[in-house]
């Protein structure tokens, strides 16, 4: 008799304990992947306006110097002007001495009217149409500097020492590093000379910028005029 109450006692226990495993909730964890990836960032040595056309860029020129050029606009009025920016860098984390090279990409290349007033080593032109590096011989450059008389210096120079990743250079010979002469200049385009004496502003199309420095490197841009 007692067996027999034991047993019932258990079968009502082993029910229950299944019916409380039955209804229990399922947990289900789930796995989550990360999908995003890492990007990397490619920096050019050109960079362009809103309009798509470049308006800086850079190009390697000798022994770890490169030539920065930058505009201030790609598009202008006849009544705006253009500025034209010119550095010549040392990119090399050391002091950097590079002969003077007087190899011009280009004749015509100056940062003013009296081109033996300066000492930096490069220069530009401006031309009316568009242009490259295989029909630019076929251009005239357009008088953009005031008629000056220009006094009859010339300055012997035999090196330029650049500071590490700098623009400024003692001009050799006779310079020093302690007081270095920045290689950088600015050029203003206001309007075009016509017969040397008036000037005129730019008439309505496109234009061409060319920059360079006296190792051979050359580098062109373009200037829409409205």
């Amino acid at each position: 008799m007692k067996l027999k109450r034991f047993l019932i006692i258990m079968s009502i226990l082993f029910a229950t304990l299944l019916l409380a495993v039955s209804c229990s909730p399922t947990m289900t964890k789930k796995s989550t992947t990360n999908n995003t990836k890492a990007t990397t960032t490619t920096q050019t040595l050109t960079s362009t306006s809103t309009t798509g056309i470049p308006i800086t860029t850079s190009a390697q020129s000798i022994d770890g110097l490169e030539l920065q050029v930058s505009l201030n606009a790609t598009s202008l009025t006849s009544s705006e002007l253009l500025q034209i920016n010119l550095d010549e860098y040392n990119t090399l984390s050391a002091e950097n001495n590079v002969s003077a090279g007087k190899n011009w990409g280009m004749s015509g290349l100056s940062l003013g009217a009296c081109s033996n007033l300066y000492v930096q080593p490069f220069g530009v032109a401006v031309f009316q149409g568009r242009y490259n590096s295989q029909n630019i011989s076929q251009a005239t450059a357009l008088e953009i500097y005031a008629p000056v008389p220009c006094p009859l210096v010339i300055r012997l120079i035999t090196e330029y020492d650049f500071l590490p990743d700098s623009f400024n250079a003692a001009i050799m010979p006779g310079g020093n590093v302690v007081s270095p002469t920045p290689m950088s200049a600015t050029v203003t385009v206001n309007g075009v000379y016509k017969q040397g004496i008036q000037l005129t502003p730019l008439s309505s199309g496109i234009y061409t910028v060319v920059a360079g420095d006296e190792w051979g490197t050359l580098e062109f841009l373009y200037v829409n005029v409205n």
